[in-house]
C-alpha cells in the first residue's frame, strides 16, 4: 500500500487477488440462503391469509431468524468492504454488478430499519414493497456478480497462458 498525500491508499488488485476466499464465501452464501428463505416463508405465509384472518405462527419465527440473519449479513458484508469492494472498484473490476448488489443490500438494510421503526402506513408499505422486491431481486444479483467475476477470472488466465 502507498501513501498519498497522508492518505492510504488501495492498490489495483489483480483479478485472482479478488476471489473472496472459501469460509468468507460460505458466510455469505448461508446468510443470504437464510435470508431469502426466511423472508420467503414471511411473504409466502403473510400474502396468502385473508386480511381478517389471524397471523400464521410463522410469520413471527421467520421474522426473528430474518433479522438475526440480517445481523450476521452485515457482519459479512462489513468483511467484504475492504478486502474485497474496494479493491475490485479501483481495480475496476466487475464494477456494475458489484455496485448494484452493494446498493441493493444498503437499499435492504435501510428498507429493513423503516420496516421495524416506522408507523405511518403509506410510508409502510412502500418500505415493505420496496424490501420484498429487492429481497427477491437479491440472490439474482448476488448470482450476476459471481458469474461475472469468474467470466472475467477466466479471460485474465487465458490471457496470462497465451502470453
Amino acid at each position: 500500500m502507498k501513501r498519498l498525500h497522508g492518505h492510504l491508499r488501495l492498490r489495483a488488485a489483480p483479478v485472482d487477488a479478488m476471489r473472496v476466499p472459501l469460509r468468507r464465501r460460505w458466510m455469505i452464501y448461508l446468510s443470504f440462503a437464510v435470508l431469502v428463505a426466511t423472508g420467503a416463508v414471511w411473504l409466502a405465509v403473510h400474502w396468502s391469509r385473508a386480511s381478517d384472518e389471524l397471523p400464521s405462527r410463522l410469520e413471527p419465527i421467520s421474522m426473528k431468524i430474518h433479522g438475526a440473519a440480517a445481523m450476521f449479513a452485515l457482519f459479512v458484508f462489513g468483511t467484504m468492504f475492504y478486502a474485497h469492494m474496494l479493491r475490485g472498484w479501483r481495480a475496476h473490476h466487475n464494477r456494475i454488478s458489484g455496485g448494484l448488489l452493494s446498493v441493493a443490500c444498503a437499499l435492504l438494510v435501510l428498507s429493513g430499519w423503516g420496516l421495524y421503526y416506522l408507523e405511518a402506513d403509506a410510508l409502510r408499505a412502500f418500505t415493505d414493497l420496496a424490501h420484498s422486491v429487492i429481497g427477491v431481486a437479491l440472490p439474482i444479483l448476488l448470482w450476476i456478480h459471481i458469474v461475472r467475476g469468474r467470466r472475467l477470472a477466466a479471460r485474465v488466465r487465458s490471457h496470462r497462458q497465451a502470453q
